[in-house]
């Protein structure tokens, strides 16, 4: 790892996690506050994911028609989907930017409970080497099987804390990580069934809980998208209930039994969040959604009636370029202004075809007479 990652990142994740630490006094409870530092720290982002991703579903209908028109000129279909999106003040990408925040900080949280002494402690390689050296044991960093090294050093120091109490002015922290019985530096073992096998068990299920609650909240944030889901889409988020379990599995054998609790309690507070973000969409945010749906279809029939215009218009010979997001995102005020002066065209139009026929009549009813009379 690299030490802009290890600087910028895993050492402030390290210091809250110490800090909280040093007020609790318990390793799995401090995990467990420090993930719900976490959340709330993400959940002005969290809110704005699922407001950006109930704007690209009110959208799906409009962005369906463009991707039919313009099946055949894929350069022109994206140019018209972006202004799609500009014109709604939607960002296709909000939704990814929420990964892109939580990777870095599951990371860190990994680093920092792999490497304690390191990115908690803030102590260096030197230090650590005298601290095994005075537990009569070795430390090498740079080993293939370093990866729990700091974590089983800090244990041990722990358990023979008065050999090494005077390296406590250096920042040495004597830190058990017996939480409930179950020891948060081993890692969870196929082959050993014991206590520590409870924490796979439960990041497992609580995905799954996570997985399936969520949609559930997607789909009353947005029912009409849920009734429009397609096949595929139904197929594919079928799937991601299966695959973010067996994941969550993955990481609890993988990794210290600490990051199997993170992971755990993540998925609940990810439960008790999505929950309380969808009550709140739906109570709070229901009269803006009303009243920005009603722009929104204005500015739809603005776009259908400038679509129609460039038909109509093509058919004729004319070419002509449409600017969709220019034209088509007007207020009602104008909106209604070139209503009412397209109906003045069309009557006038429509007053002049009939004038046409009467004269054409009265012509033929004039040509009629000279023929009689002759």
């Amino acid at each position: 790892m690299g030490d802009f990652f290890g600087i910028i990142i895993v050492r402030p994740m390290g210091l809250i996690l110490m800090a909280i630490w040093s007020l609790v006094h318990n390793y799995g409870l401090a995990i467990i506050l420090f993930t719900l530092v976490v959340k709330l720290i993400l959940l002005p982002f969290m809110y704005k994911q699922k407001k950006s991703m109930k704007k690209m579903n009110l959208v799906q209908a409009e962005s369906a028609a463009i991707q039919k028109r313009y099946a055949k000129n894929r350069e022109k279909m994206n140019e018209e989907m972006n202004k799609l999106y500009e014109r709604e003040g939607v960002n296709p990408m909000g939704s990814c930017l929420l990964s892109f925040i939580t990777l870095p900080i599951m990371l860190a949280l990994y680093y920092a409970v792999q490497q304690p002494m390191k990115y908690m402690m803030g102590l260096s390689n030197d230090t650590m080497s005298a601290i095994a050296e005075a537990l009569g044991t070795t430390f090498d960093s740079s080993s293939a099987a370093s990866r729990t090294a700091q974590i089983e050093l800090a244990k041990l120091a722990h358990e023979n804390w008065d050999k090494v109490a005077d390296f406590a002015s250096k920042g040495l922290v004597d830190i058990d990580f017996n939480f409930f019985g179950i020891d948060l530096s081993a890692i969870p073992q196929f082959t050993q069934f014991n206590a520590l096998w409870l924490i796979p068990i439960l990041s497992g299920g609580t995905a799954l809980l996570s997985s399936y609650i969520m949609r559930k909240m997607q789909n009353k944030t947005n029912p009409a998208a849920a009734e429009n889901q397609s096949a595929q889409m139904n197929s594919t988020m079928n799937t991601m209930l299966i695959v973010m379990p067996l994941m969550s599995i993955w990481i609890a054998f993988s990794f210290p039994a600490a990051m199997g609790v993170y992971w755990t309690v993540n998925n609940i507070f990810s439960c008790i969040q999505e929950i309380a973000l969808t009550w709140y969409i739906l109570k709070f945010d229901k009269a803006e959604d009303d009243e920005k749906t009603k722009e929104r279809k204005r500015r739809e029939a603005a776009h259908r009636m400038r679509l129609e215009e460039q038909a109509e218009l093509k058919e004729s010979g004319v070419e002509v370029e449409y600017r969709g997001a220019k034209s088509a995102n007007v207020s009602k005020k104008k909106l209604k202004a070139r209503e009412a002066e397209q109906k003045r065209i069309k009557d006038k139009e429509t007053a002049a075809r009939a004038a046409q026929i009467k004269a054409e009549k009265e012509a033929r009813r004039a040509g009629q007479q000279v023929d009689d009379e002759e």
